[in-house]
C-alpha cells in the first residue's frame, strides 16, 4: 500500500489515547440493527482550528476529535514538494518516517527520526524515494524503496546507523520480524536478513496484485487482490498459501494488514465506495460488517491488542479535509474525524508501542504539489 507516485504526498503526523471516539456500533460481526448513532460533533483545539475548514459534508455526522494539538515539525515542512509514505515505531522515544524531497530528477530519499521530543532529519543519501518503514525494536528497522530508474534500496537500522542492502526488488512495503524481513513488490515477495535474499511468492499480474505485508511470530501476511476480489497469502514455517476469502459481492481490494497474534489478523480496504474489513480468527476470514452508510476506503490499520484496533478512512472520488478514524474496543466500532490540515489524499496509522498513543501520516495538496503538516491527538 506504499507505491510512491509522482503526486502528492505530506505527513500528518499524530499521538493520541486509545480510548475517545464516541459510539457508534456493537459487536463482530455486529448486525446493522444495533448500531447507534454518532454523539454531538466535539469542539476543535485552538491549534487545530487554526488550519481547520470544511470537512467533506457526507463526514460531518463524524464527531470531530477536539484531542488534536499542532505539533512542530522540520523548519520546512511547509515548503512544497516533500512528502512521508509511511511511519513506523518501535517506543514512545523512537519512530522513523520515510519519503522524498524534490522534484522529477531531482527527487530525494527522506527519513527522519523521533527522539521522543522532536523529529530530527536522518541521512539517507540515495535518489528516488522511500515508500515504506518497519521496526519491531529500537534497533531494528527497515526502509525500502527506489524511483523510477534507480536501483531498489534496503536499508537496514541496527540501533547506530543505517546500512544500505542490495535489494533483489523495488519493494513497495516492508515488515520485519527479528532477525527476518519480508518485502513485497506488486507481483513477489522475498524474504531475507539482508546478506540473503530467497523470493518466496510470485503471483501473476495483472490478475493479482500484492499491497501490503506484515510479519511476526515466525508468520506473514500478505494482502492484495485477485481478479476484483480481496486476497491474502499466509507464510509460515511450511511455506506460503493462499488463504480462502469470503466472497464480496461486486468486489473489493485489500491496501493493508496487520498481525496482533497467528491467530488474529486484520487487512482493510474498499469494496466500491465502501470500507471493507476481514479477520482472521485462527479458524477462517471473516467479513467484519460495519453499519450500510458507511462510506470510504480504509487505508491503514494499526493495533495495541485484538480490544483495540484502530483503522484509517479517507472519502473515494473526493478529496476530503480531513480523515475518519475508525476504532474498535471488542465489542463497539466508533468514529471521529481528525481536523483538517487540508485536501488529504492518503493516511498511515500506526500505534507507538509502550503507550495509548498514535501517529498518523497523511498526504495533502499544496497547489499542484504538497507539504507537511503535524499533529498529535492528546
Amino acid at each position: 500500500m506504499r507505491t510512491r507516485l509522482l503526486a502528492v504526498v505530506a505527513c500528518l503526523v499524530v499521538q493520541g489515547c486509545a480510548a475517545g471516539p464516541t459510539s457508534a456500533a456493537r459487536s463482530e460481526p455486529p448486525p446493522a440493527s444495533a448500531l447507534a448513532s454518532a454523539s454531538a460533533l466535539a469542539s476543535v483545539s485552538e491549534p487545530a482550528a487554526e488550519l481547520a475548514s470544511a470537512p467533506t459534508p457526507a463526514d460531518e455526522k463524524v464527531p470531530l476529535s477536539a484531542r488534536w494539538k499542532l505539533v512542530p515539525g522540520l523548519p520546512d515542512d511547509h515548503n512544497w514538494e516533500r512528502g512521508l509514505y509511511d511511519v513506523s515505531a518501535a517506543s514512545p522515544d523512537r519512530a522513523w518516517a520515510a519519503g522524498y524531497q524534490g522534484w522529477e530528477d531531482g527527487v530525494e530519499m527522506t527519513l527522519r527520526h523521533w527522539d521522543g521530543a522532536r523529529w530530527r532529519r536522518s541521512p539517507a543519501g540515495h535518489s528516488g524515494s522511500l515508500s515504506a518503514v518497519d521496526a519491531d525494536g529500537p534497533a531494528n528497522a527497515w526502509a525500502v524503496g527506489g524511483g523510477a530508474y534507480d536501483k531498489p534500496v534496503a536499508l537496514q537500522w541496527d540501533g547506530r546507523s543505517w546500512r544500505r542492502h542490495r535489494s533483489p526488488l523495488k519493494a513497495r512495503d516492508v515488515a520485519v520480524d527479528g532477525g527476518r524481513v519480508v518485502l513485497i513488490s506488486s507481483s513477489q515477495a522475498v524474504q531475507g536478513n539482508g546478506a540473503r535474499f530467497v523470493r518466496k511468492l510470485v503471483v501473476s499480474r495483472p490478475a493479482a496484485e500484492l499491497r501490503a505485508v506484515s510479519a511476526g511470530a515466525g508468520h506473514t501476511w500478505i494482502a492484495g487482490e485477485r481478479r476484483g476480489q480481496p486476497m491474502v497469502w499466509h507464510g509460515s514455517a511450511r511455506g506460503f498459501e493462499e488463504a480462502e476469502m469470503p466472497v464480496v459481492p461486486g468486489g473489493g481490494t485489500l491496501g493493508a494488514v496487520w498481525q496482533n497474534s497467528p491467530s488474529d489478523v486484520w487487512a482493510v480496504g474498499h469494496a466500491g465506495e465502501s470500507p471493507l474489513i476481514l479477520r482472521w480468527n485462527g479458524v477462517s476470514w471473516k467479513r467484519v460488517e460495519l453499519p450500510p452508510d458507511w462510506r470510504g476506503g480504509l487505508t491503514s490499520v494499526t493495533a495495541f491488542g485484538p480490544r483495540d484496533v484502530w483503522i484509517a478512512s479517507l472519502r473515494i472520488g473526493t478529496t476530503p479535509r480531513s480523515v475518519v478514524l475508525l476504532h474498535w474496543d471488542g465489542r463497539t466500532w466508533t468514529r471521529e474525524r481528525s481536523p483538517s490540515p487540508g485536501e488529504v489524499t492518503r493516511a498511515v496509522i500506526e500505534r507507538i508501542p509502550g503507550t495509548s498513543q498514535l501517529w498518523l501520516a497523511t498526504s495533502i495538496v499544496d497547489g499542484d504539489s504538497e507539504s507537511i503538516v503535524t499533529y498529535r491527538r492528546g
